[in-house]
């Protein structure tokens, strides 16, 4: 058995060993090539194969942030882990180990002294671990020094028999007080942009720029984004992609008030009259803001576990 560094011929043994050994998670060459291939994070010495006989029986990808990231910057002490896999019949080898063991000395070797698994930004493929179906692989981690650092949940809607007239009186109340709940103008774009630079986590205003772009392209609608506005000033948001609801958020002063269920209400309702079915959210660690999704029908899809260990 041979741990080398990924070769461009190895994709589809390695995407057939990822559907194998990570079977709620696999994807397909375009996600890859886009997710992977392209992120200009991506050295190829980080993607590890583990090969025997020709055949790829298990795989890591190891980052570090060469380009920083906006608000963040290079993070230049961590390292992630965003997939790691060995096909079930080849389990219970050695391989797992032999694999993490030399991805984390590649990482050690980039002076890195602490590793996040999954939880990478901006292409990472899930917050963590998910802790029903993957249930001996966290174990296999906690065993060799790995700590939960967090427990974040996905969630998922019908929308089909969403009713938003349980919310009409909030908004009507907020609107007496001079906020307003809708859709964003194309001319309020730099109050957006300042908005999420000086109140979003840095990738959610990467985000919100790239829906932003999209839309000005004429790819995507200004529709997607909802606002809260109190007396001109903008104070909240929320968008949505495809069935991809989030990220939302409403500034520190502002909050307690309703207006994030009311920014919700709008955003799930144009979703549902652009013809969406269903609505998803990646992720939240916010047991605030997963009681505000389930007051639209939203509930607990995967619950994860994100990890880390310490180098030195």
């Amino acid at each position: 058995m041979t741990i080398r560094p990924f070769r461009g011929d190895d994709e589809p043994a390695l995407l057939a060993a990822w559907a194998d050994a990570l079977p709620y998670d696999s994807v397909d060459p375009t996600v890859f090539r886009r997710q992977v291939l392209c992120d200009p994070n991506f050295q190829r010495e980080g993607l590890l194969v583990a090969e025997q006989q020709g055949q790829v029986l298990g795989f890591v990808l190891a980052l570090v942030r060469r380009v920083p990231l906006e608000q963040t910057g290079l993070q230049p002490q961590q390292g992630w882990i965003t997939a790691f896999g060995v096909v079930p019949e080849a389990r219970g080898n050695g391989i797992g180990s032999a694999l993490l063991e030399a991805a984390l000395s590649w990482l050690a070797a980039q002076e890195r002294s602490v590793v996040d698994l999954a939880s990478y930004i901006p292409n990472y493929f899930v917050p963590g671990i998910d802790e029903q179906h993957y249930a001996t692989g966290l174990a296999f981690l906690l065993r060799r020094g790995w700590q939960v650092t967090s427990r974040p949940l996905s969630m998922d809607a019908n929308l089909v028999l969403l009713d938003p007239a349980p919310f009409q009186a909030r908004a009507a109340r907020l609107a007496g007080e001079g906020i307003v709940v809708r859709h964003l103008r194309p001319t309020e774009t730099p109050e957006l942009l300042g908005f999420l630079e000086a109140v979003m986590p840095g990738d959610w205003w990467r985000g919100g720029r790239e829906l932003l772009a999209a839309a000005a392209r004429g790819g995507a609608s200004y529709r997607q984004i909802s606002v809260a506005l109190a007396h001109g000033e903008l104070i909240g948001y929320c968008q949505f992609a495809g069935e991809h609801f989030g990220p939302f958020g409403v500034a520190d002063g502002w909050q307690g008030r309703g207006i994030g269920t009311v920014l919700l209400a709008h955003c799930l309702e144009t979703m549902r009259r652009a013809g969406h079915h269903h609505a998803w959210v990646l992720w939240t660690s916010d047991q605030t803001a997963a009681r505000v999704y389930s007051k639209f029908g939203f509930r607990e899809t995967r619950r994860f576990a994100v990890l880390r260990r310490r180098l030195s």
